[in-house]
């Protein structure tokens, strides 16, 4: 569950997810959410490019 997933204190708080998790949730915004491979831990962050700046 999202909300529950462990959190990443390097990427600002984000949720810390698996790959598989991550497609899925771009898969359902239908393209409007991006994943992104974390930087700093094993896992990977969802992001919403319309709602955040870079």
């Amino acid at each position: 569950m999202y909300s529950q997933a462990p959190r990443c204190a390097e990427c600002g708080g984000r949720a810390l997810l698996v790959e598989e998790a991550v497609r899925a949730l771009v898969r359902e915004s239908l393209g409007r959410l991006v994943a992104r491979r974390c930087p700093q831990e094993d896992g990977w962050h969802i992001h919403d490019p319309a709602n955040e700046s870079r």
